[in-house]
């Protein structure tokens, strides 16, 4: 397959624009110029791309719908997130001080955040998100000079007939959604569990039924332990602690079961992004005998350790590339993907993406042309040792990454590509670090299929030919 556009199959669009509209009465506004638009054009000027660089705090825009179409993004993976209550009521407290810094960090508005904080029911939130993406479906908007559309999508054969040569400004919107606390309608209590698997039965009647969910998210949800996922100023404010590094419970086997059963063609598959590593044991361990269920990574990063048992450093480039959190994810788990056909999306975040040693190494450089080497290196690392990584156990190298940005949830996106009006120039510089790489190192892998592949072809696989793989398996 050839294309010159990109999938990114988990971004955040709405964040921003659904919090904007709890003061304009839940709309998604057809006028761009309006916040609570999911089209709003707001790129990062010179001072908001500084005080990213300094704090990490990401103040523009990088997925609205204006945005994606400049960057030639033709599907997304929208992921529906009803906000919890713990990114809103942490160590600080409430109040105007704690919220203006929550609304500086996050841009979600005041009426939004004092919403969350007072907020029992994630599922009625999720669902008016839901109808904030269905108010503008196959409706032609007009955005800096151009006519565009974005169209829900409930399957392979729509997606594909919107991302047809013929057909240039549709943007095909497939949902997903994060963390299992999305079910829950009492959050100021214990819920009981024919409560929660109501709620799990409805969403799998929607016209528009999300495709995949992670089970996990920030904060315990009572159904999987999660993962430390925050640092930095939103790490000193806020307490995972409560349920971190737990795993699957009672109640969660009986979500996930629910989720996976395709008696009626309705399955939603599950997403292992922010599960505990205990957590993530237990699903491998579950799906042991069920080899039509596929391992997905939504927007994940390797750790460059072997495996849970042996934290050994398996990365051909040596120590201190990568970021060695549990979040990320090790080699066993990459094999795993690949063996289920499923699919490994890294996310565009550099905290992610690396050791702390190496951002330093690549921190400034008064060369743009040279910073943007380093830093699209910070992404190839991740593409190289997951190649490196399936073709020591003979297994095709180049066919499981993909993109998964997270782009708009609150992510550090890599310097210099700011937001997915980036992606051609990150293709650019992407497929300068695949030619030199298979021009050299890449003159070692054992397999010939994995030798005997071009620069182009690898990055056409990353951005578009690995997820039109793996949707015109699954998305179905």
């Amino acid at each position: 397959m050839s294309a010159n556009f990109t999938i990114d199959l988990h971004c955040h669009p709405s964040m921003k624009p659904f919090g904007k509209s709890f003061d304009k009465d839940f709309i998604n506004s057809p006028q761009p110029s309006e916040e609570n638009s999911i089209y709003h054009y707001n790129p990062p000027r010179l001072k908001e791309k500084i005080l990213n660089i300094a704090t990490t705090i990401t103040r523009f825009s990088q997925s609205g719908f204006t945005t994606l179409h400049k960057g030639n993004v033709k599907v997304i993976g929208a992921s529906l997130y009803p906000a919890e209550k713990g990114f809103f009521c942490g160590r600080l407290g409430t109040g105007k001080i704690p919220d203006a810094i929550s609304d500086f960090i996050t841009g979600f508005g005041k009426t939004r955040i004092d919403f969350i904080q007072n907020n029992h029911d994630y599922f009625t939130d999720l669902k008016r998100e839901y109808e904030f993406y269905r108010q503008l479906h196959g409706i032609w908007v007009t955005t800096e000079g151009r006519s565009i559309e974005y169209r829900l999508a409930r399957n392979i054969d729509e997606l594909n007939l919107n991302i047809d040569d013929t057909v240039t400004d549709t943007l095909s919107v497939i949902l997903t959604i994060e963390g299992f606390h999305a079910f829950n309608s009492y959050a100021n209590r214990r819920a009981e569990v024919n409560e929660i698997l109501d709620n799990v039965n409805d969403l799998k009647t929607w016209q528009y039924r999300p495709f995949f969910i992670s089970a996990g998210h920030h904060f315990y949800n009572g159904m999987c332990g999660h993962a430390y996922s925050l640092s930095g100023i939103a790490g000193n404010m806020l307490d995972q602690g409560f349920g971190a590094d737990t795993g699957i419970s009672s109640l969660g086997f009986d979500v996930i079961s629910t989720l996976l059963d395709n008696t009626n063609h309705n399955r939603v598959h599950i997403d292992v992004k922010h599960m505990s590593v205990e957590s993530r044991k237990q699903y491998y361990k579950y799906l042991e005998d069920k080899p039509d269920i596929p391992v997905i990574v939504s927007h994940g990063a390797v750790n460059g350790l072997e495996s849970f048992e042996n934290r050994i450093n398996t990365s051909n480039n040596g120590n201190n590339i990568f970021n060695q959190a549990d979040i990320n994810f090790f080699d066993d788990e990459i094999l795993k993907v690949s063996d289920s056909n499923g699919i490994f999306c890294i996310q565009l975040d550099e905290r992610r993406l690396a050791d702390k040693t190496q951002l330093k190494k690549t921190f400034f450089n008064l060369s743009k042309k040279r910073m943007l080497t380093y830093r699209s290196e910070l992404l190839w690392n991740q593409v190289r040792h997951i190649a490196e990584t399936l073709d020591k156990k003979g297994k095709n190298a180049w066919n499981i990454a993909a993109i998964g940005s997270d782009f708009d949830g609150i992510v550090n996106p890599v310097n210099g590509f700011w937001t997915a009006e980036e992606f051609p120039l990150l293709k650019e510089y992407l497929l300068l670090h695949a030619r030199d790489y298979m021009n050299s190192d890449g003159k070692n892998l054992h397999l010939e299929i994995n030798k005997n592949i071009s620069a182009e072809e690898i990055i056409e696989n990353l951005f578009v030919g690995n997820a039109m793989r793996f949707l015109g398996q699954y998305f179905i």
